[in-house]
């Protein structure tokens, strides 16, 4: 009986052992693609920060308008690479909108398109502050 109750205790700190492994090889290959992907010639263009307090109570409201109204509305846009939502952590009301073009050119087309001047201004009406900050990605 002893000799079964060792090697069940074995198997077990052996599959803890695996398991500690598998979840540090996972974890190591997620954290580095991005450092992997910084050694990689980065293709050039340019973002916009969007910098968002929402107005009290209004920070759902937001989050649903960004879903159903500005994404469907940039994402069909020429040279568009990318937009994200981002909350500021332990808050309601402080948020970010990150948007990314091939060109600063492709991202002025956007600003004036018709799909611009339907969706914008309802982030607008919930928004207190508004402020942005573009920036050109260099890698």
């Amino acid at each position: 009986m002893k000799t079964s109750t060792c090697r069940v205790v074995r198997s077990l700190n052996h599959r803890r052992n695996w398991l500690k492994a598998a979840g540090l090889g996972i974890v190591g290959a997620v954290l580095g693609r991005p450092l992997a992907a910084a050694g990689k010639h980065a293709k050039k263009s340019v973002q916009l920060h969007i910098y968002i307090e929402a107005k009290a109570g209004k920070g759902k409201k937001l989050e649903k308008l960004y879903r159903d109204a500005y994404v469907p509305a940039i994402k069909v846009q020429k040279g568009f690479l990318s937009t994200r939502l981002l909350r500021h952590y332990e808050s309601s009301t402080m948020y970010e909108i990150d948007i990314a073009f091939e060109t600063e050119a492709q991202r002025a087309t956007w600003a004036v398109s018709k799909e611009h001047q339907e969706a914008w201004p309802k982030i607008e009406a919930v928004g207190a502050k508004i402020t942005w900050q573009g920036f050109d990605v260099l890698a």
